[in-house]
C-alpha cells in the first residue's frame, strides 16, 4: 500500500512556536512567575496542560494549571490565530496536494487538544488536505508514546511499517520509534538537527521543499544510517 505520513502541526507545519513563547510567556507572569525564553520554548509543543504545570512548577492536577491552560487557549485564540494563515511554512500547501495527488493516505498527530487542532488547521487552510485527526487526549497517551500514532494508523487503515512520521520535536520522533514507524526530523521548531538524529529520526531536513524528495522516494522505507552533518 501506499505509505501514510503522519505530521505534527506547530513548528512542523505551522511556525507557531514563537506566538505560543509569547503567549506562555505572558500567562507565566500574570501567575507571578517568571522563566528564561529557552524554558518556555522547550515546552512547547507538549501537552497544554504539561507546559504549563513545568512553568508554573505546580502539579499538573492543581487548579491554577487548568486556569493557566484556559488562558493560553484564549491568548492563542485572540493574538495568533488571526494570523495563522501567514504562518504556514512556504511549500507546505504544495507539499501536501502534491502527496494527496499521489494517493498518500495524510493524517495529523499532534498535542493540541482536538478543539485547538481544528481551530489552527481551519485558519492555515489546511484542514481539508488531512483524512484524520490524532490529538491529545483520544488516546490513553500522549506523545512520546506511541498510541496517537497508532490511532491514526488505525484511521488510515495503514499498517505501522507503511507510515511515517514527520516532527520538529523529540516527542515525535519518540512516538514514532515506539509505533514502530520511520521518523523524519525537520529542523523548523523546537529541536535541534542533532537532538532530533540522536532521538532516532531517520533523517533531519531543513523544511518542506528539502523533505518533499524524500517523501516522495522509497526513503522511508531504507534504513538509513545517523547522519549528525547539514543535509
Amino acid at each position: 500500500m501506499t505509505t501514510a505520513i503522519l505530521f505534527d502541526v506547530d513548528g512542523t507545519l505551522v511556525d507557531t512556536p514563537a506566538g505560543m513563547t509569547t503567549v506562555l510567556r505572558t500567562v507565566v507572569t500574570e501567575h507571578g512567575r517568571s522563566a528564561t525564553d529557552e524554558q518556555i520554548r522547550r515546552t512547547v509543543g507538549r501537552p497544554l496542560t504539561a507546559s504549563c504545570a513545568t512553568l508554573l512548577a505546580l502539579p499538573a492536577d492543581h487548579p491554577d494549571v487548568a486556569r493557566a491552560a484556559d488562558r493560553v487557549r484564549e491568548l492563542f485564540t485572540e493574538t495568533v490565530i488571526p494570523s495563522a494563515a501567514r504562518l504556514v511554512f512556504p511549500g507546505v500547501p504544495e507539499l501536501l496536494a502534491e502527496l494527496r495527488d499521489r494517493g498518500h493516505p495524510l493524517g495529523v498527530v499532534t498535542s493540541k487538544v482536538r478543539r485547538s487542532a481544528v481551530e489552527l488547521l481551519a485558519a492555515t487552510g489546511l484542514l481539508d488536505a488531512f483524512d484524520t485527526l490524532s490529538c491529545h487526549g483520544m488516546a490513553e497517551r500522549g506523545k512520546p508514546h506511541a498510541d496517537l500514532a497508532l490511532l491514526a494508523a488505525d484511521a488510515l487503515g495503514a499498517p505501522p511499517a507503511r507510515c511515517v512520521v514527520v516532527g520538529d520535536a523529540v516527542d515525535d520522533v519518540r512516538m514514532a520509534n515506539s509505533a514502530g514507524m520511520a521518523a523524519f526530523g525537520v529542523t523548523t521548531g523546537v529541536a535541534t538537527r542533532i537532538e532530533l538524529l540522536l532521538a532516532g529520526a531517520r533523517a533531519v531536513f531543513a523544511g518542506p521543499v528539502a523533505l518533499r524528495a524524500a517523501l516522495l522516494t522509497d526513503t522511508a522505507h531504507r534504513s538509513v544510517p545517523l547522519d549528525l552533518s547539514q543535509r
